[in-house]
């Protein structure tokens, strides 16, 4: 009697022990291939099929949580990219921000922590790349983390207009340009490296702090 088990192709390894994970790490696990991908080939080039094999899932286990390779890039960069917790910045409750100038060094605090984790300038170098290969999508990406970012800055500075640090009358251009220092520091940075920046990291956090000051500095009684 012939065993028809000798005639079956060997099974993927990665699929025979695929590992049955909560929803929220899975997708954390495709997003992490999914940069590879994009980072390796591309937006253009990569393909679903590419992300869910360096994944080690299906290319149905990608579409349990993504129905397009657009719906994977998005959710990439804005877990990486806007603020957690909500996609706000946080001012605690203990928080000794009393003044203006304590508001702003939290807020600054905060910013350029994020700006400085790595996973966060490889995200931006990669949206970089990408604006000179699909002008159109990088520039739908950039306004939706625009938008995004513009939200979290609001909700972080009317907790100053609240205690009364911040003038009532703030534009929503300047809550867009709140952070435009810290973001021409980071292109900088992408650009020219760490060791060939033309101003100091010291310098640059003192500038913003001083430019956001007289932005958001209160009418004298």
């Amino acid at each position: 009697m012939t065993d028809t088990h000798q005639n079956k192709p060997p099974k993927n390894e990665s699929t025979n022990k695929r590992r049955y994970l909560p929803s929220a790490e899975r997708k954390r696990e495709i997003l992490k291939a999914a940069f590879e991908e994009f980072s390796h080939r591309g937006f253009l080039d990569t393909s679903l099929e590419r992300i869910a094999a360096r994944a080690g899932i299906s290319k149905s286990g990608i579409y349990a949580h993504y129905s397009s390779k657009d719906e994977v890039f998005e959710d990439m960069l804005h877990s990486t990219l806007l603020p957690p917790d909500g996609n706000t910045f946080e001012l605690s409750d203990t928080s000794e921000a009393d003044t203006l100038s304590c508001i702003v060094d939290e807020y600054l605090h905060q910013l350029y922590e994020r700006l400085s984790n790595p996973d966060v300038q490889a995200m931006f170098r990669l949206l970089m790349t990408e604006s000179g290969r699909v002008p159109d999508l990088a520039h739908y990406w950039g306004k939706q983390l625009l938008s995004q970012n513009y939200t979290a800055n609001q909700a972080f500075f009317e907790l100053g207009i609240q205690r009364g640090l911040i003038r009532p009358d703030v534009s929503s251009s300047d809550y867009i340009l709140a952070a435009s220092p810290s973001l021409m520091w980071l292109m900088v940075l992408l650009v020219l490296g760490p060791q060939n920046s033309p101003v100091p990291f010291e310098e640059v956090h003192q500038l913003h702090k001083r430019l956001l000051i007289e932005c958001l500095q209160p009418a004298s009684a």
